[in-house]
């Protein structure tokens, strides 16, 4: 049987794929080795998409889904297929075409069409497989490359913000399902045992923790004493008016009076004058230097620092797949804007592990704040949320 799969998989190496689909057919009905049927069942749906043979690639897939106990043989298969559209985006790309033209040879249309129809269908059917408990997080993570390999495909942006959503639904579900370890953290986290592959967080009193399981993501929070995240302004310097200097009038003296006498009066009348001059001014620069210094303020964000004693709402970062599988961790810091209304207007930077971002970003997005406020006027802030990857 090992040399008939070889053979097979030496067809599929040569593009015979007529050749290899009869072989593999002929192996499927003569033995029942579960072993033997998933490398078959993987091997027949790539050579039914490297044909072009969508059709045949679906109601294969199809089959599998409803045949009881082959979910672990359909995900192998499904996943193929995800593979398969991305092999076939590449080539596109690899000769400077692009998916979504609508001027591309009709043969060429059609199959692009058939490609997002096989992957609509591998994403209607994982969602009854993950309503299966022992398949859940297997069949929730193809899911989610299935809905991003769709949203690659997109027709145009309509529909690229429809499967970016699908994918964002997919995330969440997994975020869900148990099979991630996140939480969200001000510092670098004790590290502390898990339960249940599920972080918790170091009390603060030491004392023993509850056989209770810790949420997926759980932050480290401190009391807020005010309803609204409020933080008050420097206190304003105070405006310091010079003062006006008494204006002497100068006394009538008769038109015989001297003439040192007049050259005095004309002196102190011209020194009285300059320093009305000079007060005046002071107190008209004054005000408007503070104006614009206040103008300034109220237009710059406040930089809050940790914004996780802030949230209203949080949402639950997805393992990525890939990185899962590679075992990789870390702490991944999400700096964000957030507007006058509590809502993430940007995120304006991250660091940590490469692979993590993306999900740490997604994630971060969807969170909700407090709305800051400053002299009682609600303004933008500053600040970030870490997310501690673990397994």
């Amino acid at each position: 049987m090992r040399e008939r799969v070889a053979k097979a998989k030496a067809y599929v190496a040569i593009r015979n794929y007529g050749a290899a689909i009869y072989e593999l057919e002929n192996i499927r009905r003569e033995t029942n080795d579960p072993t033997v049927h998933s490398v078959v069942n993987v091997l027949l749906i790539n050579s039914f998409l490297e044909q072009g043979d969508y059709k045949r690639a679906q109601e294969f897939l199809t089959a599998l889904a409803k045949k009881p106990g082959a979910s672990a043989s359909y995900l192998a298969a499904a996943g193929q297929v995800v593979k398969g559209a991305k092999n076939q985006m590449d080539r596109y790309r690899a000769l400077g075409l692009s998916v979504s033209d609508r001027n591309l040879p009709k043969d060429a249309v059609a199959d692009v069409d058939k490609m997002r129809e096989t992957l609509e269908k591998v994403v209607e059917q994982t969602k009854v497989f993950s309503k299966d408990k022992n398949q859940a997080s297997n069949a929730m993570a193809l899911m989610e490359e299935a809905t991003a390999t769709r949203g690659s495909l997109a027709r145009d942006d309509f529909d690229a913000n429809r499967w970016k959503n699908e994918a964002a639904d997919a995330r969440e579900d997994l975020a869900s399902s148990r099979s991630i370890v996140v939480n969200a953290v001000s510092e670098v986290p004790t590290q502390t045992p898990q339960i249940d592959r599920v972080a918790s967080n170091t009390t603060q009193n030491n004392q023993p923790k509850t056989n209770e399981t810790a949420p997926a993501l759980q932050p480290v929070s401190l009391p807020v004493e005010n309803t609204v995240a409020k933080i008050e302004p420097p206190e304003k310097l105070p405006v310091v008016e010079t003062p006006k200097p008494e204006i002497k009038r100068a006394e009538t003296t008769p038109i015989v009076a001297a003439n040192n006498s007049t050259n005095s009066n004309k002196t102190r009348s011209d020194e009285s004058s300059g320093a009305s001059n000079v007060a005046t001014q002071n107190n008209i620069e004054t005000p408007i230097s503070n104006a614009s210094a206040d103008t300034s303020k109220i237009s710059s964000p406040i930089a809050v620092g940790s914004l996780i004693n802030y949230a209203t709402q949080k949402s639950n970062p997805v393992y990525p797949p890939m990185a899962r599988n590679m075992r990789l961790t870390g702490i991944v810091k999400v700096e964000l804007m957030i507007d006058e209304t509590g809502q993430v207007s940007q995120v304006q930077n991250t660091s940590g592990p490469a692979m993590l971002q993306r999900a740490a970003m997604d994630a971060a997005r969807k969170w909700k704040f407090k709305p800051f406020t400053r002299d009682g006027q609600a303004t933008k802030a500053t600040g970030f949320v870490s997310f501690n990857f673990s397994l």
